[in-house]
């Protein structure tokens, strides 16, 4: 548990990095000076100053911060109620509005680039899927919420094993659940194993509204 929470946390400061340097090198670009970069929050653990940017590792690592000259420009206004900002060279305000949209939108869009990033590396390099194996438990034998669902409807029963959904064969119930959400309201034909037999059955999933899979009634026999 407490390596879980340690990884988790751990996960999450390099996302943070990621985010809070995407406003970091866009503020840079427009001339924002940028005051403070740091990784967590509260007490600084470690800092140092290069430039005009003091770096902090701080902490609660639990986000972080990347603080820009001027930002409490607005804040102070607001509180005065006045209707002017006061300019200050290299601060935020100091930059037209369409620069400090940019600053504010590369935080998310780093993420999603760091995202897409760790995904594709994660999906190139290969990774394990547990799951229970093609023999299925028909729904409408749990609750009556799941009567007249199409497994029944195609004669599928209790214990039998999926082998194969149109030519793809099927070797656990996530090779199964893959097959079928990915083809709402389309017949197909599957191919079943039921007492050392093999009996070819025409099945039609429903569309789940909620979620855009299609279903057809089914549990893992566990």
């Amino acid at each position: 548990m407490i390596i879980n929470i340690l990884i988790g946390l751990a996960g999450l400061g390099i996302v943070v990095f990621f985010h809070e340097a995407g406003h970091f090198f866009a503020a840079k670009m427009f001339g924002i000076t940028v005051e403070a970069f740091s990784l967590g929050w509260g007490k600084k653990i470690f800092s140092y100053k290069k430039g005009e940017t003091e770096y902090c590792i701080s902490a609660l690592p639990l986000g972080g911060y990347c603080q820009m000259k001027g930002e409490e420009v607005l804040k102070r206004a607001l509180e005065k109620d006045l209707d002017y900002l006061d300019h200050e060279e290299g601060s935020l305000f100091s930059v037209k509005p369409w620069k400090r949209i940019v600053v504010f939108f590369a935080g998310p869009f780093m993420n999603l680039v760091f995202s897409v990033l760790v995904l594709s590396i994660i999906w190139f390099h290969g990774f394990t899927v547990y799951s229970p194996g093609n023999r299925i438990i028909l729904a409408s034998e749990i609750s009556e919420d799941f009567k007249n669902q199409p497994a029944d409807a195609a004669g599928l029963q209790t214990g039998d094993r999926i082998i194969q959904v149109e030519e793809i064969s099927v070797s656990n119930f996530q090779n199964l659940r893959e097959n079928i959400s990915i083809n709402p309201d389309r017949d197909l034909q599957i191919k079943v194993e039921r007492n050392n037999r093999e009996i070819d059955l025409k099945i039609t999933p429903l569309l789940n509204k909620s979620t855009g899979a299609g279903r057809i009634g089914v549990y893992p026999w566990i």
